[in-house]
């Protein structure tokens, strides 16, 4: 007969009595082939396999009556084996029972979740039960950003919090703690928060004890649990966004992983005994040469097991031996988990010392050819170290992040011991993240470059030859200078290269072009979609600040190598000894990513970044809603959310709980955030919402701009090739057809965009800019005042980068660098459409006070100013 006791009998307390049964009560110890050694003669057995072993306390499997009160005590087996170890856990079987997971806690009652309820009789199994528990260990795979095909080794998971969804309800909310021994995970008691129409608004408090690992069910009755799903994430989910992901499958779908937990020892043994292990995946994925085919046949099976991580729990044997998480050194690196996995602390130093080898040979002006582990941030710190300390600098010690780190023990060196798995779970954020930092350092790496080469007295003259003799052809057309490179014997072509940072900034070029690549390959990603939609279903600041996080990732996206490299004003560069060029795509990757978002209405990112708009609201003055838009817990663009913080003052850093708050609570109380709103209203949240603006209106403009010129010539070349036998028409008039036809499409998409742009403008800051509208230029009165038309500054006002003129040997200049036509030759005639707002309104004479001071401030001032004022006077052509 199974004996019972009360539920009060089992009641968790920090440091008494933890257990059901006595320490060592009905315990049997098995070996791998002895399971015969049990009870010969079982009738009417409940059994739950929990995988693994020395099990702490914190967690129990229940039998539980059909009352509720009355608890049945099990009798416990140890199954030892090499590969897959487990406890079975043995009651006599009762009608009407319920299996529970009890959780100890740090106050109150423990916290007691359903299992299965309607046990069964449970025939004895030889390897796998038919009810099984999983202790998992939640890990992320952390790939480098120099590859999209880099997938990354299982570390684990950073700080934060895991969600487990369990028969379509939240069933745990676990807080992941970090320290030098590992992660810790607390349990939240979701009973506390959770109502009828959902869950109550604010922070939940974990006060659960702190486990080594997470029990989940994985089989009841022989058949996979299917039902389920788990996720990380950096925040803690707001309620509303928790009741959205319980009612809507589709999202949750999109949202977490579904991992099949099952394990045995052949399950295990056919998955991944003798297979690649972590460390493999991390050299393989971390030295992968896309164009070498050897290696793209090397690394098949390797992927294969990476994928197999990705849909199955794992031994936790598996991974790489590691460090505990640093997220805020690792984004720093181009492989994070080569650090990670480094337990020496040596890993620093070695990068450091890479980086100065490379830019020593890099200085003779010879291409390098092994660069797959150069980590950038190193070479920017080396760099810099090497350069004469500018008079308005501190002297910085460039290398200090790269001094040796204390060995440190494997964080899972205890769980490898007990045998307990792990899942591999999505952290989109991170990637964000990281691969936005990267292209920032590359920008710093641009500028690093240019410094270093104007140290050389021939920079000048080597930077012009480099420009318009060392390419073979130009804009598609064969190069006659070029031929004086014949001349030009292999010490004068390191020359070259040398006086213009050829090696470094080629380096630097093809990284932010693969960092951006895999921004983009991420961003694509429906997981990542519903990651961005738990940032954006916050409340307050933190909402804010989301947004404000996100249109800086999308405007990393529209820059272009050229963009930020000072030594490229052509857009290409060529390596004068080897002959190999680096140019910017007509359409980069990342602009046409842009451009489909900002045109597609209907996709999530739009929807999360745009309000809804057509031309008939855009062209009236905005309408306040009486109601504030409702948290829907989808991400969507809540406008009167953002209106909220237009006067507010910037919080505090320090009182801030999200990454995203106190980044962008310290930018404001920095003045980093430069717009002529900081001159008129302090450090306020203005700046912020100015800065979501001007990032996605700038980003937005810059890909359509790209794709419409893309398309223009496309559209050149076809009629060329048509006209090519036809000498009917003029040049001259097939010009003038081809303009009016992409005239007139380029006027539609750009009244959408623009008017998208002035409703979320106004909607954000309805105080500031409620009042402006769209209207016809034939329509303007002098009652308006109309954005950039207006009080401008003289051309000599406006901040300038020259670098000279380059002409054709005809004397004509380049086009591709040609000097800007007048503004206004650029202006179309005709009815177009303008901004404008009421002259009487604050906000114009703000504007207008700013431009007709423009020329009083010096260049440097003037180029944040400037920038305003031609963001809110573009014109909707």
């Amino acid at each position: 007969m199974a004996t019972a006791t009360t539920s009060s009998d089992v009641r968790f307390k920090p440091v008494a009595r933890r257990r059901v049964a006595a320490p060592e009560q009905g315990v049997l110890t098995m070996t791998n082939g002895s399971l015969s050694a049990g009870p010969s003669c079982e009738m009417d057995k409940l059994i739950v396999q929990i995988v693994g072993k020395d099990h702490s306390e914190q967690q129990q499997v229940l039998l539980v009556g059909s009352d509720g009160n009355r608890i049945y005590q099990s009798k416990s087996e140890r199954l030892v084996n090499e590969l897959f170890s487990s406890i079975l856990k043995v009651w006599d079987h009762i009608e009407g029972t319920h299996l529970h997971l009890q959780i100890a806690t740090l106050e109150g009652e423990p916290i007691r979740l359903p299992l299965l309820s309607g046990t069964k009789v449970t025939p004895r199994q030889a390897d796998a039960q038919f009810n099984q528990i999983v202790p998992v260990l939640p890990f992320v795979a952390l790939p480098g950003s120099k590859t999209v095909d880099d997938m990354g080794t299982p570390v684990l998971a950073r700080a934060g919090y895991v969600y487990v969804f369990y028969q379509e309800k939240l069933w745990r909310e676990l807080e992941i703690h970090v320290s030098e021994n590992g992660n810790t995970y607390h349990d939240i008691d979701l009973a506390r928060y959770r109502q009828q129409s959902g869950f109550l608004a604010g922070e939940r408090k974990a006060t659960g004890q702190a486990l080594e690992d997470i029990w989940l069910p994985a089989l009841w009755n022989n058949r996979h649990v299917q039902t389920l799903q788990l996720c990380f994430s950096e925040i803690q989910l707001s309620a509303a966004r928790l009741e959205r992901l319980e009612k809507d499958t589709a999202s949750r779908d999109q949202r977490c992983n579904s991992p099949d937990l099952s394990g045995s020892k052949m399950r295990f043994k056919d998955l991944y005994k003798g297979k690649p292990d972590g460390k493999a995946m991390l050299d393989a994925f971390s030295g992968f040469d896309a164009k070498n085919p050897v290696a793209q046949a090397l690394i098949a099976p390797i992927k294969a097991t990476r994928l197999n991580l990705q849909y199955n729990a794992f031994p936790v044997s598996l991974a790489a031996p590691q460090r505990a998480r640093q997220p805020g050194y690792e984004r720093l690196l181009d492989h994070p988990a080569r650090y990670l996995c480094d337990l020496s602390g040596q890993y620093p130093v070695e990068s450091f010392r890479e980086a100065k080898a490379f830019l020593a040979q890099a200085g003779r002006g010879v291409a390098v050819q092994d660069i797959r582990h150069l980590e950038l941030t190193a070479m920017a710190d080396a760099l810099l170290a090497s350069l004469p300390i500018e008079a308005d600098a501190e002297p910085v010690d460039a290398g200090v992040l790269w001094e040796a780190q204390a060995g440190v023990v494997d964080v899972l060196e205890n769980a490898r011991q007990r045998q307990v798995c792990g899942v591999l779970l999505d952290d989109a954020c991170y990637r964000l993240r990281h691969l936005r930092q990267r292209v920032d350092t590359c920008q710093q790496l641009f500028a690093l470059c240019a410094r270093h080469a104007v140290l050389h007295p021939h920079h000048a003259s080597a930077l012009l030859v480099q420009q318009l003799v060392v390419p073979r052809s130009i804009r598609g057309q064969e190069n006659p200078l070029h031929a004086a490179m014949a001349k030009l014997h292999e010490p004068g072509r390191r020359a070259i290269n040398q006086c213009t940072a050829t090696v470094q900034r080629a380096v630097v070029w093809r990284h932010m072009l693969s960092a951006q690549d895999a921004l983009v390959a991420s961003l694509k990603q429906s997981a990542t979609e519903q990651m961005l939609a738990d940032h954006l279903s916050l409340e307050g600041f933190d909402y804010v600040a989301a947004m404000y996080e996100l249109s800086r990732t999308l405007a990393t996206l529209a820059l272009r190598p050229s963009n930020v490299d000072p030594l490229a004003p052509g857009g290409d560069m060529m390596d004068a000894v080897t002959g190999v060029g680096l140019w910017d795509q007509a359409v980069s990757l990342g602009q046409k990513f842009l451009n489909q978002i900002a045109s597609d209405d209907t996709s999530p990112l739009h929807l999360m970044l745009w309000p809804e708009c057509d031309l008939q609201t855009a062209c009236a003055p905005y309408v306040v809603p009486f109601t504030d838009d409702e948290n829907k817990g989808d991400g969507r663009f809540r406008a009167t959310e953002l209106a909220r913080f237009e006067t507010q003052p910037a919080p505090d850093p320090i009182a801030q709980v999200t990454l995203d708050a106190t980044t962008l609570a310290n930018l404001l109380a920095g003045d980093s955030l430069q717009n002529f709103f900081l001159i008129n209203n302090g450090k306020a949240t203005t700046a912020a919402l100015v800065g979501i603006f001007e990032n996605l209106q700038s980003a937005a403009d810059g890909a359509a701009n790209a794709v419409a010129k893309a398309s223009q010539t496309l559209a050149s070349a076809k009629g060329n090739a048509n006209s090519a036998n036809a000498k009917v028409r003029s040049a001259n008039d097939r010009l003038a057809r081809m303009q009016e036809r992409l005239g007139a499409n380029a006027d539609k998409i750009n009244v959408n965009r623009q008017g998208r742009g002035v409703q979320q403008l106004r909607s954000m800051m309805p105080e500031h800019f409620g009042a402006a509208f769209l209207i016809r230029r034939n329509l303007v009165t002098p009652q308006h005042y109309v954005f950039g038309l207006e009080d401008l500054p003289g051309r000599e006002s406006l901040p300038k980068t020259s670098y000279g003129e380059y002409l054709r040997p005809d004397g004509t200049p380049f086009g591709d660098i040609a000097p800007p036509h007048p503004s206004s030759i650029r202006l179309p005639k005709g009815d177009h459409l303008v901004l404008v707002i009421p002259r009487g309104h604050k906000t114009a004479q703000v504007v207008g006070d700013m431009n007709r001071t423009l020329k009083k401030f010096g260049k440097q001032q003037a180029r944040w100013v400037t920038r305003s004022w031609v963001i809110f006077g573009r014109r909707a052509d």
